[in-house]
């Protein structure tokens, strides 16, 4: 089964390497196909906008694309909807919610933040249109860094552990049932073929496995350096050459050509262990030497993302 044919996808990583760009590309490939897709973000800082040429993405859910829609969850804004959804009276939330006493209690409530934010996106999988269909096919959620995800989306089984049966613990148990499920629901993780997040990579995946029990699905390796100059005839011809020539135009490409060809030996070296530590279906996906990410990079990147994906399903 395809990635883009789930409900519910985590797109996790160390801080730095890509996650919101793969997120992204992963939201405009499964929206190109016609699915209904919400991307969303945890208290991010607002990039969305600039990636896919739309709106600004906040609190509320706004149309990005065609078939796509974005939201950026807080926990002050998500905990609001959630009181409002229970209570069913802005009267009686501002009762409750918004008295002095009752912020100190929420607030001292340990891993509310957390489950505020993946309560809200787990809600949205669970929305109806008035037809009785999922109103999103997918929701894409661009998670927080490394160790912070394994704690957020262990929430609901803790939850389960320590709370008596009620209308919170049905809502933890269904989206545990959600996360736990190969058939609905994937970790898609996301790194750079270098040592620090190739390694926290590794330990996330074991974590993921061990603690929340989500399936994980394919592994994105981002920003790879092009292969041409790390083995065959060029790597050969460049090796052969001097450090310095003396020429004041050839020097700085052969140093340039150099540090290529070094930096995609490293990607190779760390790919082989990524596949021997993690066999998990493989996509790639290019450096582009370009000064910032916009509309176009993302659409390149969504595409090659799509291909690989599709044929690795």
């Amino acid at each position: 089964m395809s990635v883009f044919d789930k409900r519910f996808v985590i797109v996790g990583g160390k801080g730095g390497v890509g996650r919101t760009t793969v997120a992204a590309a992963l939201a405009l490939a499964a929206s190109r196909r016609g699915k209904r897709v919400l991307l969303a973000q945890a208290r991010s800082k607002e990039r969305l906008s600039s990636l896919l040429g739309g709106p600004p993405v906040r609190t509320e859910i706004v149309r990005v694309r065609e078939n796509l829609e974005a939201v950026n969850v807080w926990p002050e804004a998500a905990l609001r909807e959630y009181g409002l959804m229970v209570l069913r009276s802005q009267l009686v939330y501002r009762a409750v919610f918004e008295n002095r006493l009752s912020r100190a209690f929420i607030r001292a409530i340990p891993g509310v933040d957390d489950y505020s934010i993946l309560g809200k996106v787990w809600f949205h999988t669970t929305e109806r249109d008035r037809a009785g269909r999922p109103l999103y096919d997918l929701v894409i959620f661009d998670g927080p860094a490394t160790g912070h995800a394994v704690t957020l989306l262990s929430i609901p089984q803790a939850i389960l552990d320590a709370v008596p049966e009620g209308p919170l613990t049905r809502d933890a148990r269904s989206a545990r049932d959600l996360l736990r499920d190969p058939e609905r629901a994937a970790m898609v993780l996301v790194t750079l073929a270098e040592e620090m997040p190739v390694n926290e990579t590794i330990e996330l995946a074991g974590k993921l496995r061990e603690r929340a029990g989500i399936p994980l699905g394919p592994l994105v390796v981002n920003q790879l350096y092009p292969p041409r100059f790390a083995t065959g005839p060029s790597a050969r011809a460049l090796e052969a050459l001097p450090e310095t020539t003396g020429d004041a135009a050839l020097d700085p490409l052969l140093h340039r050509a150099r540090i290529a060809m070094r930096r995609r030996r490293m990607n190779d070296r760390y790919l082989e262990r990524l596949r021997e530590a993690l066999p998990l279906p493989q996509a790639q996906l290019p450096y582009l030497f370009a000064p910032r990410l916009g509309p176009d990079q993302l659409e390149d990147l969504s595409r090659r993302l799509e291909a690989q994906l599709l044929a690795s399903a």
